[in-house]
């Protein structure tokens, strides 16, 4: 085994533990592109600027060609809201009333909130409301059939 050889194994080996640990799916391209060069290296009779220049082109087309399209294809469900985030836009009825002054409360998935209304206007007990955004601990909800 030539010097090459050894080269590519560490660049495959590196590039492959930078992206397990920090998955930003940039470091994979290097170890696709050293690939190649690693086989013709094992093969042996290609001169080191070939396989090189070989890394060089393989690398890019990798990152610019596929790194887009593997990102939107294996992250499209990045985006995923959170587990409370999920609560805005969700109809509940509340189990106590709520005004400017004082906090309601509702339950939904078996867990009691917190509720403060939209623009400090009065909601009664087993008003049916909207969750429109949440404010710290708080939801903050609104009348159902009043579309502001």
């Amino acid at each position: 085994m030539d010097f090459m050889f050894w080269v590519w194994l560490g660049i495959i080996v590196v590039s492959a533990v930078i992206e397990f640990i920090t998955m930003d799916m940039t470091s994979i391209w290097f170890t696709a592109g050293a690939a190649l060069p690693f086989i013709l290296s094992a093969i042996g009779g290609i001169h080191w600027a070939i396989q090189v220049a070989i890394f060089v082109v393989l690398t890019c087309v990798f990152i610019f060609a596929l790194r887009p399209l593997a990102k939107k294809y294996l992250l499209r469900n990045a985006n995923t809201r959170t587990n409370t985030e999920a609560l805005i836009g969700k109809e509940c009825r509340l189990l106590t009333g709520c005004d400017f002054e004082t906090l309601g409360s509702l339950k939904i998935n078996g867990v009691v909130w917190s509720v403060k209304a939209q623009n400090d206007e009065k909601l009664e007990k087993n008003e049916i409301v909207k969750i429109v955004e949440i404010d710290g601990n708080k939801l903050v909800v609104k009348q159902v059939n009043k579309e502001d």
